[in-house]
């Protein structure tokens, strides 16, 4: 569900009587509203986002947002829910060979940084969702569940990586994500502010580039520290 997607609108009316186009004209809806709430939770977070300006911009009305998500809380999950299952879903299109741990290991690094560079939105529920201490992220199965793949692949790859001698000791699959994470969005959630301080446009294109190329050069140095074969 990347933003590019989410912005091409949904058709809202109901259909004939006839199941499958009913069943797709619901469907339909459902995108629109997960569309819009998404956009709005992002900008405005959970307090702040209205429902009205929701269904406004979903072309539906109310009654119909109630009927599919029960209630602001509901609509809320179900626009975090899916946001991570978009991501999890996208990495696990990435093709991985656990015979070239350091390649794949960059590789995932160049994912996510692309990743939250094309999905603001994302950035933006996440940056709303920590202001709360994560407490709707904390209720939900499915923000945990979905990420055991990518852990077991990151598991993987650090296993590969030091029977090959390539890899040094004591690497903490946890800390390689979060460190994968913050170089994907320290810059994003941080721009503006450090763009001010530091006299430097953060959003410009080349920018950008010398800081995934950082991240790789910083990543490829922390796997690689005291291997065998460094």
């Amino acid at each position: 569900m990347t933003d590019a997607v989410l912005d091409a609108q949904a058709d809202a009316a109901l259909g004939p009587e006839d199941g499958a186009p009913r069943k797709r004209n619901a469907e339909r809806t459902r995108k629109a509203i997960l569309a819009a709430a998404l956009k709005e939770f992002a900008q405005a977070g959970f307090a702040g986002a209205r429902i009205e300006k929701i269904v406004k911009a979903a072309k539906c009305n109310i009654r119909m947002l109630y009927h599919y998500f029960g209630d602001k809380k509901g609509l809320y999950m179900a626009v975090l829910e899916s946001a991570y299952m978009d991501l999890r879903a996208r990495e696990a299109e990435l093709k991985i060979d656990f015979e070239k741990p350091l390649d794949g290991f960059l590789e995932l690094q160049r994912f996510t940084f692309d990743y939250f560079e094309k999905n603001p939105r994302f950035e933006g529920l996440l940056r709303n969702e920590n202001l709360q201490h994560g407490k709707f992220a904390a209720q939900s199965r499915v923000v945990s569940e979905t990420a055991f793949p990518l852990r077991r692949t990151i598991e993987g790859l650090i296993e590969s990586g030091q029977r090959q001698g390539i890899f040094g000791p004591d690497l903490d699959p946890v800390q390689i994500y979060v460190t994968i994470a913050a170089m994907s969005r320290f810059h994003l959630a941080n721009g503006y502010s450090l763009s001010a301080t530091l006299n430097t446009d953060m959003s410009a294109p080349e920018w950008r580039r010398a800081r995934l190329d950082h991240a790789l050069a910083l990543l490829e140095g922390y796997l690689t520290r005291g291997a065998p074969k460094r």
